[in-house]
């Protein structure tokens, strides 16, 4: 069996004086936020901790915790290619890839796991904090129904914006496989953050990256299915039929290696359908308008 645990340079200190100083730790603490939703399985954790330095200098980081994962977990992990790695280093290497690609992303302030060959026993990793709000709870408040008025040039930076984030992230070859708002924080240039009152476009970062991947073969399957889940979670009421089409085209100006926007937008739709029959949710398709 063997036990790893790594720590980004500049949170050595803080977590030593609070006695995270190993994996054994780590899964002891038990002071912060538990940040449970329905459908979180037993083997997974996720808390939101406050951790004061000597100086009384506050940080937030989020914790994931994987204790005793079962086996299609572990199967997944060796079908995707990672037997030697656990779920929390996998999430750990790819908030550092993405760093090295220059894409937005959550930062990883440590991680640990213990491994037994390619069978993981348990493991764990600490994220730093994400400045903004995501989009999911973000959008509807700053972002009226289509039939009130709004700035049409905040609307286009807005959108605009996260067409050549997201079209940046899929040219740097990765994709998401959870790109819903929920996982793509913005972060406005104004402090009032509304779309009207916006000057530039906004900044954006992805959070979540467990699934983060770079798929070797049927790349273009994996950026529409991205692009499905991000036209599936956006209001109707909110964003329109010809402003998600706009969307895609300036996505295709930032990258070209999947097709054209009619051919992507037919793709989308139809994927978008499929998931709309899957779910209760209501879906946010292209072809529902």
């Amino acid at each position: 069996m063997s036990e790893t645990f790594e720590i980004i340079e500049g949170y050595e200190s803080l977590l030593q004086s609070r006695g995270l100083a190993s994996l054994g730790d780590v899964f002891a603490w038990d002071t912060g936020v538990r940040l449970d939703k329905p459908g979180l399985e037993c083997w997974r954790q996720r808390w939101r901790i406050c951790l004061n330095d000597r100086e009384g200098m506050k940080t937030v980081l989020y914790l994931k915790r994987f204790d005793r994962p079962p086996f299609r977990r572990q199967a997944e992990r060796w079908r995707l290619g990672h037997p030697w790695l656990s779920t929390a280093a996998i999430e750990w290497h790819n908030a550092q890839q993405l760093a090295a690609a220059g894409v937005a992303a959550v930062r990883p302030a440590a991680y640990a796991e213990r491994m037994r060959g390619p069978w993981e026993s348990r493991s764990f990793v600490l994220l730093t904090e994400v400045v903004g709000e995501s989009l999911e709870r973000w959008l509807p408040v700053h972002v009226p129904p289509m039939a009130r008025e709004m700035d049409p040039v905040g609307r286009r930076h807005l959108l605009d914006g996260l067409a050549r984030f997201v079209g940046r992230f899929h040219r740097a070859g990765f994709v998401h496989r959870d790109l819903y708002l929920s996982h793509v924080f913005i972060q406005p240039n104004r402090e009032s953050g509304a779309v009207g009152e916006t000057k530039a476009e906004p900044r954006f970062c992805l959070i979540d990256l467990q699934r983060v991947f770079r798929p070797r073969m049927r790349h273009r399957r994996w950026v529409v299915k991205d692009l499905a889940q991000l036209n599936y979670s956006t209001p109707l009421d909110r964003v329109g039929l010809r402003e998600r089409l706009r969307f895609l085209c300036r996505y295709v100006r930032e990258c070209d290696r999947f097709g054209s926007a009619r051919l992507l937008a037919q793709l989308v739709a139809g994927k978008t359908a499929r998931m709309a029959r899957r779910t209760p949710m209501d879906a946010a398709g292209m072809d529902d308008e």
